[in-house]
């Protein structure tokens, strides 16, 4: 079948929905008299006629039932095949599987809920990693990301942006040197 014209099947399945030639172009963004064309040059492809006209009404024809009955699914595993090649050139297939330390609260499932609504394709696996090895389950492969507390200094990890700013409380015993202070930073942590 040489010379398929993927605007050409777009067109035929617009207008085997909408059965108006008006309303198809308005859907595909083009006139009515090129859905006209469009349609024409699928007819003269196939060799003969997909949908009856008239000037009340437009039908298909039974060849046209046949034909949108065998094309529908071809299309959707075509518009597949193309969404799959995206999230592959995207570097991304499967679930995206994310590290976290301690808790999963809530500004991580929000994120994991809109991540999930923005790419149906993919889901989000969490993986709890503990505190003492933040970076081995990257590391190893074991997850793709991980949110970590900070401060991050690792030369063959990429830090990228805060993903939350939450205060944190931390326990000491009353003889610690920490004990006294109202504040301890991070880097006083990791010093």
């Amino acid at each position: 079948m040489s010379g398929l014209e993927l605007r050409e099947l777009e067109c035929f399945l617009v207008l085997a929905e909408e059965l108006h030639f008006g309303r198809a172009g308005e859907r595909l963004f083009v006139s009515q008299s090129r859905v006209s064309q469009l349609l024409a040059a699928l007819e003269r492809r196939v060799g003969a006629r997909l949908v009856h006209r008239s000037s009340r009404r437009v039908a298909l024809t039974p060849l046209g039932e046949r034909f949108l009955e065998r094309l529908r699914p071809a299309y959707g595993a075509l518009h597949e095949a193309v969404a799959d090649a995206r999230a592959v050139a995207r570097g991304g297939t499967g679930p995206l599987r994310l590290g976290f330390q301690g808790t999963a609260y809530a500004p991580l499932l929000e994120a994991v809920t809109a991540f999930e609504a923005k790419d149906a394709a993919r889901s989000v696996d969490l993986v709890e990693i503990p505190y003492a090895d933040p970076f081995g389950a990257v590391r190893r492969g074991a997850v793709d990301a991980a949110v970590v507390l900070l401060p991050v200094a690792e030369p063959d990890l990429v830090v990228g942006p805060v993903f939350s700013r939450q205060r944190h409380t931390l326990a000491v015993s009353r003889r610690h040197a920490f004990a006294g202070r109202d504040r301890v930073g991070a880097a006083d942590l990791a010093a």
